[in-house]
């Protein structure tokens, strides 16, 4: 009887160590989950023409992305996920054009990159780099990367950090020693805990004779912990799919 007594509390002693590992594995994603809205402005200047686009982010933390362009009757949305699937959908005219995988995906945006815990180095460990060496400049910490993959046109980044190891700058090379890219963060704001750049400026160089595009990101309305009806924004089962061309060209032509 008291073999049997034994193997029992031995039992119900086990279910309850497996009771509640299974409880807290339910609760760990929901305690993780976070929504995330911003505004965003982008100033595009190239060839001395300037090109100014609005648009609204909506992300759930290592969800889905759901942008939404324009406002009224030209309004339409891009849908992406981690896993390189996107969707462009214009509610208008009820179309759905599917992108091919890999072309976006939520790793490409800044928001979602610091929402998912990856401010620190702007996902660049995510997006294949190896972390090198590291140096102080003044008050900044400067980072070395180097590409995992041989071909890479890109040879060498250098990521400044400032006093609170926040990122502030970020430096693209070629394999000549020559900037490829620069990234200026600047206006920190702090919500809930979560830290995010305002102000962005990235310089891309390009072609023998150095040209350049100009690019400033400027975001506002910034909104965590705020569930709203898009980030749970579904296409219409019914959506007329159109060719992928076509919902290109009209994407970039916003």
């Amino acid at each position: 009887m008291a073999e049997k007594n034994s193997k029992r509390a031995i039992t119900s002693g086990r279910l309850f160590v497996v009771s509640v590992l299974y409880c807290v594995l339910l609760c760990v994603p929901c305690a993780a989950q976070r929504w995330f809205t911003v505004e965003e402005q982008t100033k595009t200047a190239t060839n001395g023409k300037m090109r100014v686009a609005d648009k609204k982010l909506y992300y759930t933390r290592g969800s889905r992305l759901i942008v939404s362009f324009g406002n009224g009757p030209s309004t339409y949305y891009m849908l992406s996920n981690p896993f390189g699937g996107t969707d462009i959908y214009y509610p208008g005219k009820n179309e759905l054009a599917v992108l091919d995988p890999g072309m976006f995906n939520t790793s490409d945006e800044l928001l979602c990159i610091f929402a998912d815990g990856q401010g620190s180095d702007l996902g660049l460990s995510r997006e294949g780099y190896a972390f090198k060496s590291t140096f102080k400049d003044g008050d900044y910490t400067v980072r070395r990367y180097e590409p995992l993959k041989s071909g890479s046109m890109c040879a060498m980044v250098q990521l400044a950090l400032d006093s609170s190891y926040h990122p502030v700058s970020c430096f693209y090379y070629d394999k000549k020693g020559q900037v490829i890219t620069k990234t200026y963060l600047s206006h920190y704001t702090e919500l809930k805990g979560f830290h995010f750049p305002m102000r962005v400026t990235e310089i891309s160089y390009f072609g023998e004779q150095r040209d350049s595009t100009v690019r400033l990101d400027i975001y506002s309305n910034l909104r965590i912990d705020e569930r709203e009806d898009m980030h749970d924004f579904k296409v219409p089962s019914d959506a007329v799919v159109i060719d992928i061309k076509k919902g290109l060209k009209d994407f970039k032509g916003k």
